[in-house]
């Protein structure tokens, strides 16, 4: 048993003219009620429409949606979510999907395109059954799915008729796929909306449906979501990075039966170098991009510090990162990239794998941008913790020296097994000058690591302005 609520169809029209023309039933009715038994409220929706003919409101009646919403006094104490097809008989069936909310509450949802309701002479059914289970009263209806259940309250809702004249609507403002970032000093996001309708005086009646945040404050100056413009203010940046990104603004306007709706798509950005972010202490982009999977190489998880310009080699102003075993386990610091970086965050390092020939006897240089970048030297600084809890952790200076006698960081005997030479520090390279002040073979396979990164990976997380999505 479940809610029910008319779909109307409507059609998209240029948007120079307007968006959405509504295609309306003559009649439509939503009908509700609620009974209380033992103790537990029973309330049941229907939405239909007439699709029939006949005088009036006789003929056939459309169910669209039948809700039904049970509030038990005491906790549920189960889980419950349901995805079922019911056949009622007579050639009906209804899928109904039940879920538990606020561990006491039980709503179903049933939608059918084969369930309808009869009319004649003002008396109501479901067709093909006998027993008349409603009636129309003026332009009231009434009507109960099953008359010998104590726990099934009558439905009544006022039959809605649609306006002789066309209604359309469309949204002005937004613009599809609008972008919208924090301000720095004032760390609120504007977002206008503004809406036209046809016939004009429907405007003011236009209901919106805004994006929310989470943890951040949204109010509407006007007050209500109601109106042919509003203005929406979000307070403070959100603690999730998940918050920002693709959102929904959608118009509705609904008179009588008939309903339009229009939809666009808005987008939400953080100022990257900005520190207004809950935390406040470290850059936006360093306290949202480390939520993100591109914060996680391979997949693994590590703790990630932010560095500066002054924390160990940070000072070095061509270092973006570092690995510093002694100062915490399995910790990656990220240096001030605001400082050391360009306004693109681009960051230009020797593409190199062993798999790809050319790439060890050809010089060849990669540049990243953005996310991919912090995603890149995360994954390269990786590389050297594992290489240290791999191979070195818990030795001593000797007993390292004493396996790895060319210094390169990778104990002499892996050597030949992963094509390298275990009597050189560098086996690739080693001819290019600048090269030769990056490091030996442990350094070669920080950089593979970011060879087999491709750009891109995570845009869909990237919602810095400038950024990924922002450029």
């Amino acid at each position: 048993m479940q809610k029910l609520f008319f779909f109307i169809l409507f059609l998209m029209v240029p948007a120079a003219l307007f968006g959405a023309a509504a295609q309306c039933p003559r009649y439509s009715v939503m009908m509700e009620g609620t009974t209380v038994f033992m103790g537990v409220s029973y309330t049941e929706r229907v939405s239909a429409h007439k699709v029939g003919a006949g005088a009036g409101y006789n003929g056939r009646w459309k169910v669209d949606l039948f809700e039904q919403v049970i509030t038990y006094p005491r906790p549920v104490g189960m889980p419950i979510s349901t995805d079922d097809i019911h056949d009622l008989g007579n050639g009906v069936t209804m899928r109904s999907v039940c879920v538990c909310t606020g561990n006491n509450i039980i709503t179903c949802r049933s939608t059918s395109n084969t369930m309808f309701l009869e009319v004649i002479n003002n008396q109501v059914r479901m067709e093909r059954t006998v027993p008349w289970h409603g009636k129309v009263t003026g332009n009231t209806m009434s009507w109960k799915f099953d008359l010998a259940s104590p726990t099934e309250p009558v439905v009544t809702g006022t039959i809605a008729e649609a306006p002789k004249e066309p209604v359309e609507l469309t949204i002005i403002e937004p613009k599809d796929r609008a972008r919208y970032v924090y301000g720095i000093l004032n760390p609120t996001l504007e977002l206008k909306l503004e809406a036209k309708t046809k016939p004009e005086h429907y405007a003011d009646s236009v209901e919106w449906t805004i994006p929310a945040m989470n943890g951040v404050t949204r109010t509407i100056l006007q007050g209500a979501p109601t109106g042919r413009k509003l203005d929406v203010i979000y307070k403070n940046l959100p603690k999730d990075n998940d918050q920002f990104g693709k959102k929904k603004v959608t118009a509705t306007l609904k008179v009588g039966s008939c309903t339009a709706t229009e939809t666009r798509e808005v987008r939400f950005f953080f100022p990257r170098d900005a520190k207004n972010n809950p935390g406040g202490e470290y850059y936006n982009w360093f306290y949202y991009w480390k939520q993100t999977p591109a914060a996680k190489p391979f997949g693994q998880t590590i703790n990630i510090e932010f560095g500066g310009t002054q924390f160990d080699v940070c000072k070095d102003f061509h270092v973006p990162a570092m690995f510093k075993p002694a100062y915490m386990y399995k910790t990656i610091h990220i240096c001030d990239l605001t400082a050391k970086l360009d306004n693109a965050f681009a960051m230009t390092f020797p593409s190199v794998k062993r798999s790809v020939p050319k790439t060890v006897t050809v010089k060849e240089y990669r540049t990243t941008r953005h996310i991919d970048t912090f995603a890149v030297i995360v994954r390269h600084e990786y590389i050297h913790f594992s290489a240290y809890h791999n191979w070195r952790q818990g030795k001593t200076m000797a007993q390292m020296e004493a396996q790895d006698k060319d210094l390169d960081g990778i104990p002499d005997h892996l050597e030949p097994g992963m094509e390298f030479d275990p009597d050189k520090f560098q086996t690739y390279w080693g001819w290019d000058p600048q090269w030769k002040k990056i490091g030996g073979d442990e350094e070669f396979l920080a950089y593979e690591a970011m060879y087999d990164y491709k750009d891109g990976t995570y845009d869909a997380y990237d919602w810095a302005k400038p950024g990924k999505n922002w450029p």
